[in-house]
């Protein structure tokens, strides 16, 4: 039995109905929400097994974030309860693509984290997003590093040009060019 394997990304997660008719509130999760319109194929599996075609899409002023969509054939208030908490997908194909020096937040998860001399020191389990700047969360796996850390405990690093050399997905490294000094 083969499995199927589809490159989805997760854009958000269905709230509550809205009205009668079948419409939700959708929060979206995306850094691109503009980016999904009227005719647009979603998906409410991560396999893509479940299609959702966007029927129409209003954008909310107090809130931006969540907008209301109505997705085809989900014609009640019912019917649009039963989506309540179910999440959002949409084929990484058919999203935008980031600038330069702009990367997917899962694309960078699992990376392994180098020093510029190539010294590993640990793995990307999360980016945090902050007002000045996102943050790496590295899990430390290399009890030799002269930093104080032991294996296990979490590094925040950055992502400024002060601590980022490089970003290479192709081959999965972060290069720093510094460790930061506050641990």
């Amino acid at each position: 039995m083969s499995e199927i394997n589809v490159d989805a990304r997760l854009i958000g997660i269905i709230g509550k109905p809205h009205g009668i008719k079948g419409e939700t509130v959708v929060m979206l999760l995306t850094d691109y929400p503009k980016s999904i319109k009227r005719g647009d194929i979603l998906f409410f599996d991560e396999k893509c097994t479940r299609k959702a075609g966007v029927e129409n899409i209003r954008w909310r002023k107090d809130k931006p974030e969540a907008p209301i969509i109505k997705f085809k054939d989900i014609d009640s208030r019912n019917a649009a309860y039963d989506l309540k908490g179910i999440n959002v997908f949409r084929l990484i194909k058919d999203g935008p693509v980031p600038g330069n020096n702009q990367y997917w937040v899962d694309d960078i998860l699992e990376c392994t984290v180098c020093t510029k001399s190539g010294i590993a020191i640990g793995k990307v389990i999360n980016v945090e997003k902050f007002a000045s700047n996102d943050n790496l969360a590295v899990r430390i796996d290399n009890k030799n590093l002269d930093t104080g850390c032991i294996d296990g405990d979490i590094l925040y690093v950055p992502v400024i040009k002060n601590y980022i050399d490089c970003i290479d997905l192709k081959n999965r490294k972060i290069i720093l060019k510094k460790i930061p000094e506050y641990i």
